[in-house]
This record gives C-alpha cells, structure tokens and sequence, in this order.
C-alpha cells in the first residue's frame, strides 16, 4: 500500500471485493437450479403478459371501448380505402385540392363572422 494515498486500501478492497462477487456470480449461473429458476420465471412473466392482455381485452369489451387490435384493424382498413382512393384519383387525373382556393388558417381564435 502507497502511505500516500489514502483511498488505495479501499480501492484495493473494492477490487477483491468485485472479483468474489463475479466468481460467486459465476459459479451460481452455472448451476442446473439457477436455470430451472430463470426458467420458470420467463414462464411465469410471459403468462402473467397473456393474462393481462385477456384481462384488458375482457375490460375494454365490457366499457364498450376498443382494443388495441380493433385499433390496428381499423388502421390497416383506412390504409386500404386511403389506398384504393388514391388509384382512383390516378384514373380520374385528379392531382389533389386545388392550390388557387384558400384554406381556412390553423389557429387557436375563431373565424371572424363577417356580417
């Protein structure tokens, strides 16, 4: 140990101290219980996943609320009709709202009321 510094003591303790844990760490990871244990609890984290998806499903249809695969349904349904109005306009040759006519503006204030 350098009288100089301190801290070397602890620094040295730390280190040995780090060395055991991963030896010990190790050697647990290594035995046929860890991984029956590890096993089991990926089983159990993943059913209680499935179990709370069925149970918010479950929720949802009694509040009359969609979920979120009716969600996704709806999306790729409105990508379809989003995708067959589009070949339609490609046949008629339309190219879109007409740049000429005036958009009503983006802001937080009403529409003045013209009188």
């Amino acid at each position: 140990m350098n009288p100089q510094d301190p801290a070397a003591f602890f620094r040295e303790m730390l280190g040995h101290w780090e060395k055991a844990a991963n030896n010990f760490g190790a050697d647990t990871m290594k035995s046929e219980e860890f991984v029956r244990g590890m096993n089991a609890l990926s089983a159990a984290t993943a059913n209680m996943q499935a179990n709370t998806h069925q149970v918010m499903e479950r929720v949802l249809a009694a509040a009359n609320l969609p979920s979120r695969n009716d969600i996704d349904d709806l999306a790729r349904r409105i990508a379809g009709i989003e995708t067959a109005l589009a070949r339609i306009e490609a046949k008629l040759g339309s190219t879109g709202p007409d740049p000429a006519k005036p958009r009503p503006r983006r802001s937080r204030k009403p529409p003045a009321r013209e009188s």
